[in-house]
């Protein structure tokens, strides 16, 4: 007997939902254990250990003096790409379409994805009170800095999009995909840094913390069949939303943002 053979027999013996699903629930259970491990560590380095992480404080130096007024404008618009009305929006839609679609299992686990990943990142803030590089004006939960909500809150709104997407669309097709989405959350996490809005750790702790998040979710959302979901038309619905509300967000804000986010050269 050949290891795919008896790999293939224990497979058939487990539960109905682990034999459709089971390399994503590896996938995700591994996601989860290394993304909650990573976030503590981060937490327990920056909290527990030591008041100054050393690499916070290079990168917020090394970025600020990289600083140039063009890649200002372009990293200030990426940013307004992840800001909170954008990501409500782009939700909200989402959600609306999949109401539409009578997807109702799967707008469970969105809504629990962005509504519980967003109390859970504020709870976050609120308990450790970080604060950030320089004063951004911020008022609210938002003036703490760990974790990065813009990092965390895209995570899990565009990588619960693509388990969505992946249950239906071809493997060759979600490369593209996969791809361009986790670009767009890197580069609004890296324009977090770039603009002085979180030292490092507030992004990573951000992104590991969304990565669990969303790994927990997609453990239990892939244990059972969902609806059918046409998975080209969710991703016009959440592209067009993107569109729309991230191109009024600049409109109204790119000017306030841009004193903002001005350099903070005392702090550099």
């Amino acid at each position: 007997m050949t290891v795919r053979q008896w790999l293939d027999k224990r497979i058939r013996r487990l539960p109905a939902p682990f034999r459709q699903e089971w390399r994503a629930l590896l996938l995700f259970g591994l996601i989860f254990l290394v993304a909650a491990w990573l976030c503590f560590e981060v937490i327990e380095e920056v909290f527990l250990e030591s008041a100054v992480f050393a690499p916070d404080q290079a990168v917020y130096a090394g970025l600020q003096h990289l600083r140039t007024p063009w890649l200002d404008q372009v990293m200030i618009a990426i940013t307004e790409l992840g800001d909170t009305p954008v990501v409500i929006a782009v939700a909200a839609v989402v959600a609306l379409w999949l109401i539409h679609e009578r997807a109702w299992h799967t707008l469970t686990y969105w809504l629990m994805a962005i509504g519980g990943g967003s109390l859970i990142n504020s709870a976050i803030k609120l308990g450790l009170h970080r604060a950030r590089p320089g004063d951004m004006h911020y008022d609210g939960v938002s003036v703490f800095s760990f974790p990065s909500g813009h990092s965390t809150t895209n995570a899990v709104l565009y990588g619960f999009l693509i388990i969505i997407m992946s249950r239906k669309l071809p493997f060759v097709a979600r490369i593209p995909v996969v791809i361009t989405l986790v670009l767009l959350v890197g580069l609004i996490a890296f324009s977090r840094l770039y603009l002085g809005a979180h030292w490092l750790s507030d992004v990573a702790g951000g992104l590991f913390f969304g990565s669990g998040w969303l790994a927990l979710l997609g453990l239990f959302y892939m244990w059972r069949p969902a609806e059918p979901v046409e998975p080209v038309k969710l991703l016009l619905v959440a592209v067009s939303a993107l569109i729309l509300a991230s191109g009024l967000n600049i409109a109204l804000h790119h000017g306030t943002d841009m004193t903002r986010y001005a350099v903070q050269r005392g702090l550099a």
